[in-house]
């Protein structure tokens, strides 16, 4: 009789282990079926974002003002020239190396004037 209440004390032992790491993959795979859920959600959410997004210099709105249309034409044309002297103060540095070189400024700014 005492044997039987040991195999029987055994066998819920281990059926209540067996009953909890089943129901611990389970609440497991929920949980990352969430998460791979939510991943897919904001990815969606982002590529829409992107596709939403007009390029750098692209316009929401096909008629631009003139005056938009020619600060845009400025400002560029600026930055493009800010950009230059920038580039060549850089060779100069990597062809001559030296402290002088490395702190000069290109001499323009680009501050609204």
């Amino acid at each position: 009789m005492e044997s039987a209440l040991v195999v029987v004390v055994v066998a819920v032992l281990f059926g209540g282990m067996v009953l909890m790491l089943a129901m611990g993959y389970q609440s497991s795979e929920a949980e990352r079926a969430r998460q791979a859920r939510a991943r897919q959600a904001d990815a969606t959410a982002r590529a829409s974002a992107i596709t939403v997004a007009p390029g750098f210099f692209a316009s929401t709105d096909e008629a631009v003002a003139p005056a938009q249309s020619v600060f845009n034409e400025t400002m560029l044309n600026q930055l493009e020239h800010h950009v230059r002297l920038e580039q060549a103060v850089v060779a100069q540095f990597v062809h001559q190396p030296s402290v002088d070189n490395l702190y000069r400024r290109s001499g323009t700014s680009l501050h609204a004037q």
